[in-house]
């Protein structure tokens, strides 16, 4: 893990924040908006900077990372990324009644933008920027709502499809083939975020390749091909 003495143009990194910010004042709030950058490999994630705890906290630039909750022996899991705000120290540990262990691991080197205390005075002008950020808080509340909608599904491959369409309205990016999502996920991460074991992930994954919905790609990317709504009623038909 490092810091990045060269501060990052958060508005410029992050476009959707720009429209938070009237026209006339873009220039006056970029050169206020900047962070220091964290910088993290890919593994295991433990430590993050003590100064940033009392800020908005971390704004995702670059990278995908994991959140898993270990709860009884059981194992959840969640996917973060880019436009993400994410507070990895503020995790319950003596104000629960049943305690659980959460655990960071990043897939692919990290970029993260330090939006700190002295960030957050430096934009208190421009109040739509915080605003802007805690609607990025209730986003990722409706994701999870999602993902937790998903799990309801009896079939493997209905839930496989759409945790991948899902990633890929967050992260995807379309190509001649299909729609790339480039997050890589091992078997077993599947099984986690969709609630199967693993070597049910892997058959249910070679039906949908055979039916050519959702193959691997390239160095751990996926691809996505098709129209998810025909794909999803026929999977759901039985079909």
């Amino acid at each position: 893990m490092t810091v990045n003495g060269a501060l990052l143009g958060v508005l410029d990194a992050d476009p959707e924040l720009r429209d938070a910010v009237a026209a006339g004042e873009l220039a006056s709030a970029g050169a206020q908006a900047r962070a220091a950058v964290l910088s993290v490999p890919a593994g295991t994630w433990k430590l993050w900077p003590a100064d940033a705890q009392g800020g908005f906290g971390l704004l995702i630039v670059e990278g995908v990372l994991t959140r898993a909750a270990k709860l009884l022996g059981r194992t959840s899991m969640e996917l973060v990324g880019k436009e993400d705000l994410i507070r990895p120290w503020d995790e319950p540990e003596e104000d629960v009644s049943v305690p659980y262990e959460v655990s960071w691991t990043v897939l692919r080197e990290a970029r993260m933008a330090i939006l700190d205390e002295v960030f957050v005075q430096r934009v208190s002008p421009w109040p739509g920027i915080g605003a802007a950020l805690a609607g990025r808080c209730a986003r990722r509340a409706r994701w999870l709502a999602c993902q937790v909608a998903m799990l309801e599904n009896p079939r493997l491959e209905v839930r496989l499809l759409l945790l991948f369409w899902h990633l890929a309205d967050r992260w995807g990016r379309v190509v001649p083939e299909g729609v790339v999502v480039a997050i890589p996920l091992t078997h077993q991460m599947l099984g986690r975020l969709v609630r199967a074991q693993r070597p049910s992930v892997t058959a249910s994954l070679r039906e949908l390749a055979s039916r050519d919905m959702l193959i691997g790609y390239h160095d751990g990317d996926w691809i996505l091909r098709g129209d998810p709504n025909e794909q999803l009623r026929l999977l759901c038909e039985g079909r």
